[in-house]
């Protein structure tokens, strides 16, 4: 009876053993997930964390990196389209302009000239600020002239010869203020001196290089003259004869 019991354990250790070897081979393999981390910006520190998700780039893909450039946008001269338009259109990117709340930079003078019916016209380029007009001033307690935001230019009267002209610039704040750029002395006698030598130094030059072409031309005939005179004077002699020969 015991050798019978010992039989049936043994015979039901195989069968369990069996069941769970079966039972192992048919579940499927086990795969590796992949974890995507998520990274947290801390803008401040008292601020609440904000998840940013990093989502991983595929293989073999390709990216493609766009720069923006700036507007061709030129503060001295009057503009045709507003830069907020060309940057619309083509992508690009106005220079920083402050805004209409803050008292706006000085502008920046770049000529003064001499016009006509004793006016003065005054070039001047804007400055990265809101501005709503422009102001001329001149020293001789004359009221200053307005001109519009996007004048670049104005002719003014009552100026002479060394006086101090400047330009600022307005908006609903204020004025800006007179600095050595906004402002400069009309000095017209400089301006006709410095044409007036360029004028005799091109001329100079240009003389100088007309007697030199002339003297190459004179030299390079006189030598040609040299040399057929002395042909002519030799002329053509007959071998056969000589001056010692006697008839």
């Amino acid at each position: 009876m015991q050798n019978i019991t010992l039989i049936l354990l043994a015979l039901l250790v195989d069968f369990l053993l069996a069941a769970s070897v079966s039972l192992s081979a048919s579940q499927p393999p086990v795969t590796k997930t992949r974890i995507r981390y998520i990274g947290v910006d801390y803008d401040d520190e008292n601020e609440t964390p904000k998840p940013s998700l990093k989502v991983p780039v595929q293989a073999g893909g390709t990216t493609t990196q766009f720069t923006p450039q700036q507007c061709e946008y030129d503060p001295c001269v009057v503009p045709k389209v507003p830069c907020s338009v060309i940057a619309a259109q083509t992508k690009c990117y106005c220079p920083g302009i402050s805004g209409p709340d803050e008292l706006p930079a000085p502008p920046e003078i770049k000529a003064l000239k001499q016009g006509a019916n004793g006016l003065v016209e005054v070039h001047w380029c804007a400055p990265q600020s809101t501005v709503t007009h422009y102001k001329v001033i001149t020293e001789e307690g004359h009221e200053p002239q307005t001109f519009s935001n996007s004048s670049r230019t104005g002719l003014v009267h009552g100026v002479t010869v060394g006086s101090r002209v400047c330009v600022v610039a307005g908006n609903k704040v204020g004025l800006s203020t007179e600095s050595e750029a906004s402002c400069a002395l009309f000095e017209p006698n400089k301006t006709n001196q410095a044409l007036k030598m360029s004028w005799i130094i091109g001329g100079g030059i240009g003389l100088l290089l007309l007697a030199t072409g002339l003297a190459v031309v004179l030299l390079w005939r006189w030598k040609r003259g040299r040399k057929n005179g002395n042909v002519d004077g030799e002329g053509l002699r007959n071998p056969s004869y000589t001056t010692n020969e006697t008839l």
